[in-house]
């Protein structure tokens, strides 16, 4: 069947599906390296890029943390992805070895942020900041930052207090309690397809998609009720890599043709992440129904690809810098804001226009070499390895926000 083919699953699923759990990732099997996809890159470049400028110049870009949706649905498509990958090539989903390599991807670089952010807290803010920055550097480490501010703000006492440094560790919280679930929901799919003898595509879009739903319903009431609950849930943050995950199990490389059709929707994808970037700014209302608009469209910013035609958005993210910004994403959120946070407390005042201009740059330094000297290293395969395989080296995007756009007294700019 076509949407089985997809993946390389034959339409009658293997026998014994419970052989799909590897816990410990012992597969000898070959493992190819997945091609990075240049609208996904400039889709992380768009997604910095909003959450950068929205830090650097929120009246420019008030909605900027916009930009982690982008990042929350890149995220659900590429993992999601990746998994059927490993499905379809071994005939087995091999936990151990996935959770392996996204430790090896997103740990390194964040450790070091934490601690330069630990020791930069000890030595540059007021000691009176130390017991609440240092208490979010801990639950960041332990990527529980998201539900830590949750509980925050909805305490009196704590709710209106400045943000921190790693206040942007919300997002990558999120992100990493998706890794450990995402993959489990995976199995009883599986395991229903074979049980049954159904299609393995039809039950995974049947489980997936009503776990997906269920966390749409519940993000639009949690809107209602408390906008911060919806903002920094996992539980309401969770259809978002969802619907990223049902597009990679529907159609999870682009059309060959229609070359045309896929660059308008494209172009009206990129609209939809950006003019909301630029325009909204009821920020109560948020997510609610308007956190579609940057879903949707990078969604069909994925589903369009690459097409070739010479209006195409498609030269425009193929550019070099864009592939690059989009490349060095996970280091510059991550070293951005504590950069802009610290500054202000060496200077001794907030930091001006121009100042700002030169902390972004610094900032895309820092981001390149971390990249480069941290991320890599680390990432590409143990030449060491006895058995000789290889990781995946696939990139995850990385988000943020302050906590309803609360920043120190020192730091505001206007």
């Amino acid at each position: 069947m076509e949407d089985a083919s997809r993946f390389g699953w034959d339409s009658q699923p293997r026998t014994g599906v419970i052989h799909t759990l590897v816990w410990m990732g012992a597969a000898n099997t070959a493992r190819t390296r997945t091609t990075v996809r240049p609208e996904v890159q400039a889709l992380r470049a768009v997604a910095v890029g909003a959450v950068v400028l929205h830090h650097g110049w929120p009246a420019v870009a008030p909605a900027g943390y916009m930009g982690v949706d982008v990042f929350f649905v890149v995220s659900g498509f590429l993992i999601t992805g990746l998994l059927l990958r490993d499905v379809a090539r071994t005939g087995r989903m091999h936990l151990g070895d996935f959770y392996l390599r996204r430790a090896r991807r997103i740990l390194p670089a964040a450790i070091v942020v934490l601690l330069a952010v630990a020791l930069a807290t000890v030595l540059l803010a007021p000691q009176r900041l130390w017991g609440a920055w240092l208490r979010e550097v801990v639950a960041s480490a332990l990527y529980f930052q998201n539900w830590l501010l949750l509980a925050d703000s909805q305490n009196p006492a704590l709710a209106d207090l400045d943000s921190s440094p790693v206040q942007h560790f919300w997002s990558l919280s999120v992100e990493e309690q998706f890794y450990l679930v995402w993959p489990l929901l995976l199995i009883p799919g599986l395991w229903l397809a074979s049980r049954r003898g159904a299609n393995r595509v039809a039950v995974l879009a049947i489980v997936l998609g009503t776990v997906t739903a269920a966390s749409f319903v519940l993000e639009l009431t949690a809107t209602a009720a408390d906008h911060n609950v919806a903002y920094f849930s996992t539980l309401t943050r969770g259809w978002e890599f969802g619907v990223g995950g049902l597009l990679a199990l529907v159609a999870g490389t682009p059309l060959a043709a229609k070359h045309a059709l896929r660059a308008g929707v494209s172009w009206v994808g990129l609209a939809l992440i950006v003019v909301p970037i630029l325009t909204f700014r009821a920020t109560e209302a948020f997510p609610g129904v308007v956190v579609l608009l940057p879903v949707v469209g990078t969604l069909g910013v994925i589903w369009a690809g690459m097409p070739e035609v010479a209006w195409s958005p498609a030269r425009l993210a193929g550019l070099r810098p864009v592939q690059w910004l989009g490349d060095v994403s996970y280091s510059l959120y991550l070293w951005h804001w504590p950069i802009f946070m610290f500054v202000p407390y060496l200077t001794g005042m907030p930091s001006p226009a121009w100042l700002m201009a030169v902390l972004v740059a610094a900032s895309v330094t820092v981001a390149g070499l971390s990249k480069r000297f941290i991320e890599d290293p680390l990432r590409k395969p143990w030449r060491a390895s006895r058995d000789g395989r290889q990781a995946v080296p696939k990139r995850v995007a990385r988000p943020r926000h302050a906590r309803v756009a609360r920043m120190p007294r020192l730091w505001q700019t206007r």
